[in-house]
């Protein structure tokens, strides 16, 4: 069985504006606590709109796990 890498995608999504009663302009803070939930879920690749705050995201994951 080959065993591909997940992709997350949560990027600014309706599921995240909503929940917090914002826009997704504002929706940065919430796109990285998924980005991060996805990232120790398994994850392997983020799909983003705001790129260096994916990185450093990643950085930090990286570094404490």
């Amino acid at each position: 069985m080959v065993e591909l890498p997940i992709l997350a995608g949560v990027s600014r999504k309706s599921m995240i504006y909503k929940t917090l009663e914002t826009s997704a302009e504002f929706a940065l803070n919430g796109t990285t606590s998924l980005n991060t939930i996805s990232l120790l879920k398994g994850a392997k690749i983020l799909r983003v709109h705001d790129v260096k705050e994916a990185v450093e995201c990643v950085k930090l994951y990286n570094q404490l796990t």
